[in-house]
């Protein structure tokens, strides 16, 4: 559980990395330094305190907002959560914004077994996160580590167990963060919102240095990866583990499946390496030489497009000051950073 832990803390550097980014207009090419995008020279607890009064730990009872769980498996989660402290963390991550609309954020039992997953609630503009999540994200990773090791589950990024929740938590809560940011700024979007999310958790992580940019990119990817083809037979209805809740089973359907507001899983892994690709093609030339993207896709100007909108819609909300704080904090352990 610690990865998942100092991931959500890493997201902080995020911030700072947005400001240097679109200040530096990077071009496709120009990213091959080592950076410092997760800060070198100080603990996570140096530096003055970070603060964002318009993002408000949803405090229920004396809770802190960190709810009781119903699951008592879940109660030892829940008590690292609040011994790590990742609600208050994010209000430091999101210290350098100027939102327009107070942003709630709770950690919670969400009540979805293994498909629970941080979620962002406009009608009440809260960011949920979830126990249940760090349970399956820790099993996911163990399983995975183990098939890659002895030779069963070749992955197009190989992981290590700690990098891999590091990298994933810090891509999903990058991508929850996104759909937040579009509604705090009544963000115009053509096409689906969750695409959109998607772009942004992406290029994000695109603007950190090197090692923390493939991280959270790769796991981003490979989680897609896990997650297996978009099926191509009809399901057996007969089978006692075929489900009884309708979404499930329609995205064991190989036409309802298409229904989701997301892309399927193949469409969101190429997707995020397109952007990775796109942001130094030079440095990610193996992934058209390897064949992981097609020579004919423009991911450059995919990349440009996306870091066109990020600095008409997004950045003007940016403080800098308080990028330059974020900036000198070292976020990330040696663990989660070794491949």
């Amino acid at each position: 559980m610690k990865a998942a832990f100092f991931a959500l803390a890493g997201l902080a550097a995020l911030c700072a990395a947005w400001a240097t980014s679109v200040d530096a207009q990077p071009r496709p090419g120009a990213g091959s330094g080592s950076g410092s995008g997760s800060g070198t020279e100080t603990g996570a607890g140096a530096g003055p305190p970070l603060s964002n009064s318009m993002v408000i730990i949803d405090d229920n009872n004396g809770d802190g907002g960190y709810r009781p769980v119903k699951t008592k498996e879940l109660e030892a989660f829940r008590q690292q959560m609040v011994n790590r402290k990742p609600l208050e963390e994010y209000v430091e991550f999101m210290a350098p914004v100027r939102l327009l609309k107070p942003i709630r954020v709770v950690m919670e039992e969400c009540g979805q077994g293994p498909l629970s997953s941080p979620l962002y609630q406009p009608v009440i503009r809260s960011l949920v996160m979830c126990y249940e999540f760090m349970k399956t994200m820790e099993e996911v990773a163990t399983r995975v580590v183990q098939a890659q090791n002895a030779g069963k589950q070749p992955l197009p990024f190989p992981i290590t167990h700690d990098r891999f929740v590091a990298g994933l938590f810090a891509g999903i809560i990058l991508h929850e963060s996104g759909h937040a940011l579009f509604d705090n700024f009544d963000v115009p979007l053509f096409g689906r919102q969750e695409d959109a999310a998607d772009q942004m958790a992406a290029f994000i992580a695109t603007q950190f240095n090197r090692q923390v940019a493939e991280m959270i990119a790769s796991a981003y990817a490979d989680v897609w990866a896990i997650l297996g083809p978009t099926p191509t037979q009809a399901p057996n209805t007969q089978d006692t583990n075929y489900p009884k809740d309708v979404n499930q089973r329609c995205m064991l359907d190989p036409f309802c499946h298409f229904s989701d507001v997301h892309g399927s899983n193949e469409q969101r892994f190429f997707n995020t390496i397109c952007l990775v690709y796109g942001s130094d093609p030079v440095r990610y030339a193996s992934y058209v030489k390897n064949g992981l993207l097609p020579p004919d896709r423009d991911c450059v100007g995919e990349y440009r497009q996306v870091r066109h909108a990020f600095q008409l819609t997004i950045y003007p909300f940016i403080d800098r000051d308080l990028m330059q704080q974020v900036l000198t904090r070292n976020w990330f352990t040696p663990n989660e950073m070794t491949k």
